[in-house]
């Protein structure tokens, strides 16, 4: 991306040139290498989701659950009869490429679950870890940097990304067309 006469322009890796006024970067802690300013911290996490069950006994209202310790855990159900159980976060942006610690996340959440529902049985259908980002207070990072003039952050993070996006859509479309947004301080950069 470089800046042209009041405006920006990609270029694409198959060679392709955009141009535009503005360009918006929505790519979560990807960003990052961009920006100056460290917008957060990178962490491994873990989930798993079981087959599809008869039953949710004793889960009241198959309600999402969220237990906000460290690391923390967090339950939900889904439409096709099925739980999704993840956490057991490590400040390691790699360690999720560890088959043995995968193995001892997924155990811990397994165990986790049996504690809390101890008449479910909970048969894996699969399991997985990946990269998220985290901010230090949890807000997302959303508006404009010094370093790129022509350009709007998304950047949502810590499981928020889809609940962040909604409100940066609406900050940015603000911040573009010159209107005044009240939640725009809440997430500018330099807070």
């Amino acid at each position: 991306m470089e800046s042209s006469g009041g405006g920006v322009v990609l270029h694409t890796a198959s060679g392709f040139r955009i141009s535009g006024q503005r360009v918006v970067f929505a790519t979560g802690y990807e960003s990052q290498q961009y920006l100056k300013q460290n917008v957060g911290a990178l962490k491994s996490t873990f989930a798993l989701i079981r087959e599809p069950c008869d039953s949710f006994e004793g889960w009241p209202d198959r309600s999402l659950i969220w237990e906000s310790a460290r690391p923390y855990f967090y339950l939900r159900t889904t439409s096709d009869e099925r739980a999704i159980i993840g956490g057991e976060d490590v400040p390691y942006a790699t360690a999720h490429k560890s088959e043995q610690l995968i193995a001892r996340k997924i155990q811990k959440l397994q165990h986790r679950f049996a504690d809390m529902f101890p008449r479910l049985d909970l048969e894996v259908s699969y399991t997985w870890a990946g990269t998220f980002g985290e901010t230090e207070d949890g807000l997302a990072y959303i508006g404009q940097t010094p370093e790129f003039p022509h350009a709007y952050f998304a950047l949502g993070s810590g499981g928020n990304g889809i609940t962040f996006c909604v409100i940066a859509a609406k900050i940015i479309t603000d911040l573009h067309l010159g209107r005044p947004n009240s939640g725009a301080n809440i997430f500018r950069f330099d807070r």
